[in-house]
């Protein structure tokens, strides 16, 4: 991975809190997996979407526009949030 470790841990903790309450059973993990959060009709890559949608939950927006952005793209972000965020796959 090309992110720097801070930044990493970073976005560990913060999407850890989320996950720790919202998806302390699991219910956030069943919510995307069967479709029930907004426009899941039309999204392509459900994995893609549950980390990006953890990112901005988390309140990283800011975060990744002024230091992640400086030296990474998506693509470098999407491999980090993989590593942290749950597996989901489509019931839907």
């Amino acid at each position: 991975m090309k992110i720097k470790k801070e930044h990493f841990d970073h976005l560990q903790t913060s999407i850890n809190q989320v996950l720790d309450k919202y998806n302390d059973q699991g219910q956030l993990v069943a919510e995307y997996e069967q479709g029930l959060f907004p426009r899941s009709e039309k999204t392509k890559d459900l994995q893609r979407r549950f980390c990006f949608d953890l990112l901005y939950g988390a309140g990283l927006t800011k975060f990744v526009c002024d230091e992640l952005y400086s030296y990474l793209n998506d693509d470098h972000i999407y491999t980090a949030l993989k590593t942290i965020v749950p597996s989901v796959s489509r019931n839907y």
